[in-house]
């Protein structure tokens, strides 16, 4: 009876002095108090942004919350963000990838998992001076004006449809499909929604592509925070096997594609297809990391537009 009561005090004293421990090596920002074992997790709400923007305003623009044992550090204004992603760039660009991140990144291939270093340096300049410059971004241009021109058209057609003569009109359907046209025209030099909504093949593979890999990732959001509870979600390395070999298949076809149309036409157009080929030889880019930065490219385009 002694022994049963023992253990549970014991684990019980461990995790206060661990606690204490905690608080006292490190001078945390402020933020929501975490529960045992699960930290912050069960708090966030589904739209984290306005959760983290919710609780900035209580506790300020730099917060703690904690996914499980693992501490993030949020900051919620410009000034914070520079340093955070220019000043101090060396020091906190190594971010930890969980395992699903490490899959989908090629254990940091890209640019946002990417370790610090000769890589990160290319890709990072890449992006600055070649994909996100403001010239490029000012380039861009028609494609936004003409996908919300469509956008425009659509919603006046359907409003002036007798069949629709006193229904109400779903604005949520327009803004879905001008924010994917015109973030695949963006990034993939491809729109695939043509004038009437049909979505072709390669669109619908595309949509595939992206709600698998949410479902993939989603599927070990509770073990990737808790280290202890890993063993019972083991890694599917034959589903992220078969996702990345889709996602790669998909945007080889693609990439092909504007190659041939290069070299009919002589030109390359402006969108990020054309830039990372052309620019392969200045940078020294595999076709890994091409294909890596085209879908940091979109992931980075599609938060923008939920901001």
């Amino acid at each position: 009876m002694t022994l049963f009561l023992t253990i549970p005090l014991s684990l019980i004293t461990l995790f206060i002095f661990y606690t204490l421990f905690q608080k006292l090596r490190f001078k945390l920002p402020p933020g929501p108090r975490p529960w045992p074992v699960v930290g912050n997790l069960y708090d966030i709400k589904p739209v984290r942004f306005r959760c983290f923007a919710e609780w900035a305003q209580f506790y300020g623009p730099i917060i703690s919350v904690w996914f499980g044992s693992t501490l993030n550090v949020v900051v919620s204004n410009t000034e914070l963000a520079k340093e955070v992603l220019k000043e101090n760039d060396q020091q906190l660009a190594d971010r930890h990838r969980s395992r699903s991140a490490a899959k989908f990144s090629r254990d940091g291939k890209d640019l946002i998992w990417a370790d610090y270093g000769p890589h990160y340096v290319k890709v990072r300049k890449v992006c600055t001076l070649e994909l996100f410059s403001p010239k490029r971004i000012e380039a861009l241009r028609p494609i936004r004006e003409d996908e919300v021109t469509a956008m425009v058209e659509s919603i006046f057609n359907d409003s002036t449809n007798p069949e629709n003569l006193g229904k109400a009109i779903l604005m949520r359907k327009y803004i879905g499909a001008v924010a994917f046209n015109n973030i695949t025209r963006l990034a993939f030099g491809k729109r695939f929604v043509n004038a009437e909504g049909v979505m072709d093949e390669q669109g619908v593979e595309f949509k595939a592509i992206v709600a698998n890999g949410l479902k993939l990732g989603a599927s070990l959001a509770m073990a990737e925070h808790i280290p202890w509870l890993r063993w019972m979600f083991p890694l599917e390395e034959e589903a992220f096997a078969k996702h990345g070999a889709r996602r790669d298949r998909l945007t080889r076809a693609i990439m092909d594609e504007h190659t041939q149309a290069r070299q009919k036409s002589g030109g390359a157009k402006q969108h990020f297809v054309d830039a990372l080929l052309t620019l392969q030889d200045k940078y020294d880019l595999s076709e890994d990391t091409i294909i890596g930065l085209l879908w940091v490219c979109y992931l980075k385009l599609l938060a923008s537009l939920r901001c």
